[in-house]
């Protein structure tokens, strides 16, 4: 664990003397959450451990009303204002506890969140998520995954070295950055064409450093590995569907079906889970029905089925809702994306991804 840490603020961040460091965790991840603070600790920086519980979530869903939820939080907007960095280790301990939560106060929640910490975005405060404060039981439990293999392919994935994606991510960056149209399709119905002319792809490696906060991209996570692109928000036509099992809110999606017209999403459908995200969807505002962004993943160990399967090599991933915290245009507190089993994607006509398999060495 405390390698974990050592990465994450010394490579990852790169956290320095001068930064104020907030460690967002519950009580399953207080012993990384430590680590990390002892790691900022050695390089002289100010750190701050903010602790969550399943409890104090439940009970702040379950009391506030969405008119309250919907009020930005002055201890949120407090820390925004203050902190130069920002680990975000772990969530729930048992996912459950989203299912009793309302759409439309997932909705509110969120818009407040959003709002609360908009001054990361003008004051360019780096982040990094690690995704093995997820790994528990209980959530194994509740999305049906084996617990030992989920706990093994987060750690395996964990461990490609930022070099191997960065080296991946640039290859594939320099053939999205050059090409005009990009069309995605798949066995199962997929057939998806956007414009990316002009647009500037996004490497996810593990690494926020000076030329990605320069571009707006100020966010990261262990495990990594994929690039991303915005689409030209007016110019996606066609049918995206999703058969890759997404964990959401204590739910599992297996079966999602969006359509798109000029860029907007203009028909939602799926299975008992999705209807459930579209209940939020419906209940959120701004640009939440644009779409937001294409991925490919490049990471040689994850595997899907589990909770990041857009960082899988060669997994196509779309998006919909506000993209403005990496550096797009979109501005929605709502947000989604999932992914398309063995999608094949060609730019200006080259396939790069060709049933799942991704063609770039």
């Amino acid at each position: 664990m405390s390698t974990l840490a050592e990465n994450a603020v010394k490579n990852c961040l790169r956290i320095r003397a001068d930064d104020n460091v907030t460690i967002f965790c519950y009580p399953h991840t207080l012993a990384l959450a430590e680590e990390l603070a002892i790691e900022c600790f050695k390089r002289g920086a100010d750190a701050l451990l903010n602790l969550y519980t399943d409890r104090y979530y439940s009970a702040y869903m379950k009391h506030l009303t969405v008119e309250q939820l919907r009020k930005p939080s002055a201890f949120c907007r407090g820390l925004s204002e203050v902190e130069t960095a920002q680990f975000s280790v772990g969530a729930l301990e048992d996912p459950a506890g989203y299912r009793r939560v309302p759409p439309e106060k997932m909705a509110a929640d969120s818009e407040a969140e959003t709002e609360a910490h908009a001054p990361i975005r003008t004051r360019k405060v780096r982040s990094l998520f690690l995704a093995i404060a997820l790994v528990t039981r209980p959530r194994a439990k509740v999305y049906g995954y084996n617990f030992a293999a989920w706990q093994r392919n987060v750690r395996a994935a964990s461990e490609v070295s930022s070099k191997t994606l960065t080296t991946t991510g640039q290859k594939l960056a320099g053939i999205l950055g050059t090409a005009d149209t990009l069309h995605v399709g798949a066995k199962g119905g997929t057939d998806l064409t956007v414009s990316i002319r002009g647009r500037r792809p996004m490497i996810f490696d593990g690494i926020v450093d000076d030329e990605k906060i320069a571009a707006g991209q100020l966010e990261a996570s262990i495990p990594s590995g994929s690039v991303g692109v915005f689409p030209e928000e007016t110019s996606a036509n066609g049918v995206v569907v999703f058969d890759v099992p997404q964990a959401w809110a204590g739910r599992t999606i297996r079966k999602m079906r969006w359509v798109f017209r000029n860029g907007r999403l203009t028909d939602f459908d799926g299975d008992a889970a999705a209807l459930m995200l579209k209940k939020q969807f419906d209940a959120s505002t701004g640009d939440k029905d644009v779409i937001s962004a294409v991925t490919i993943g490049t990471n040689p160990k994850a595997a899907l089925g589990f909770l990041q399967n857009s960082i899988v090599r060669g997994a196509v991933t779309v998006g919909v809702g506000g993209n403005d915290f990496a550096g797009g245009n979109n501005k929605s507190s709502f947000g989604f994306e999932d992914t398309i089993r063995g999608a094949t994607v060609e730019v200006d006509g080259k396939p790069i991804v060709r049933d799942g398999k991704l063609l770039v060495a």
